[in-house]
């Protein structure tokens, strides 16, 4: 699968919109296709994170950028297989004030592709992700930042 069907597996089958941004930033910041469609995407998987976890206020503020980008460049995101005049006018969908999933809206060539890969997602892992992940390398590097500053304080 290409990044943009990995993208839609896991915004449509596993709900795993944290792994969503992954995959896009990825290709984003290798250049790949340094585009703000991506961004748009990338924005559209954030916002509906943040609403799944109950943050509607950075979530709303995330779909107004998200829809805007989309908007914008919608005529690379349906080269890349997205349904843009359906997504743009059911964007009320996603704004909702209760969260429920909302599959993005694709043409029928990227379904196929991503129905191969269909298997159920686990939820509660999808939903609490960034909690459970390593992040040994971080916290590390933060703490030799902290004590860089304070070295240099000294």
């Amino acid at each position: 699968m290409n990044p943009i069907e990995r993208f839609v597996f896991e915004f449509n089958i596993r709900h795993d919109y944290f792994e969503c941004h992954e995959i896009l930033e990825e290709v984003w910041q290798e250049g790949q296709r340094q585009d703000e469609a991506l961004v748009g995407l990338i924005q559209l998987a954030v916002a509906r994170y943040h609403h799944r976890r109950g943050n509607t206020t950075g979530a709303q503020r995330t779909y107004a950028k998200a829809f805007d980008k989309i908007e914008r460049h919608r005529a690379s995101l349906i080269a890349s297989g997205i349904d843009v005049s359906y997504l743009l006018d059911h964007r009320d969908h996603f704004t909702n004030k209760i969260y429920r999933h909302i599959p993005l809206p694709v043409f029928p060539d990227v379904i196929r592709t991503v129905a191969l890969e269909a298997t159920a997602p686990d939820l509660d892992y999808v939903t609490h992700k960034h909690r459970l992940r390593d992040r040994t390398d971080v916290v590390t590097a933060r703490q030799e930042a902290l004590q860089n500053r304070r070295d240099r304080s000294i």
